[in-house]
């Protein structure tokens, strides 16, 4: 005698398995589970990116001396000043003012990359060529956080 498939009836609840199963996959995937941020390549901040970049007056410094670049002031996302112009051999002093906002102080194309926590100071000796130098807040540059670094004979 030949065998003949039978197909047996979906039920109900076997109907209903698939569809319930992918709702709930695509619910887990989505969900908006405000305790664990995206993954990002910076920091967090809690402050909305400036809407107006301040310019702030070269400060210059000879003779192979000292210099201060600061970071984050009045909360916003800025060096200051954002034209620094030293000798070179100067040891630049580059401080966070921010409370809780990491910085970097990166030149491009040097090896100088600085990384200072909120609220932190770090010392950085510039013996660079003569020339000038771009520099960013790796973090934020692209919310305008850059600078230019001139270092003379």
């Amino acid at each position: 005698m030949a065998r003949v498939a039978v197909r047996r009836p979906l039920t109900y609840a076997r109907a209903l398995a698939a569809p319930l199963l992918a709702a709930v996959l695509l619910a887990a995937c989505s969900s908006g589970n405000a305790s664990t941020p995206p993954a990002t390549s910076a920091p967090a901040t809690t402050q909305p990116p400036p809407t107006t970049q301040t310019t702030s007056p070269p400060a210059t410094n000879s003779g192979g001396g000292t210099a201060t670049l600061t970071q984050g002031a009045n909360g916003a996302l800025v060096f200051s000043p954002t034209t620094l112009t030293v000798s070179e051999g100067t040891t630049v002093t580059v401080k966070n003012v921010s409370s809780t906002t990491a910085h970097t102080f990166t030149v491009n194309g040097t090896k100088i990359n600085v990384i200072n926590q909120g609220g932190t100071t770090s010392k950085v000796k510039i013996d660079l060529s003569p020339g000038t130098y771009p520099f960013v807040c790796t973090f934020h540059q692209a919310q305008g956080m850059t600078g230019t670094l001139v270092v003379t004979d």
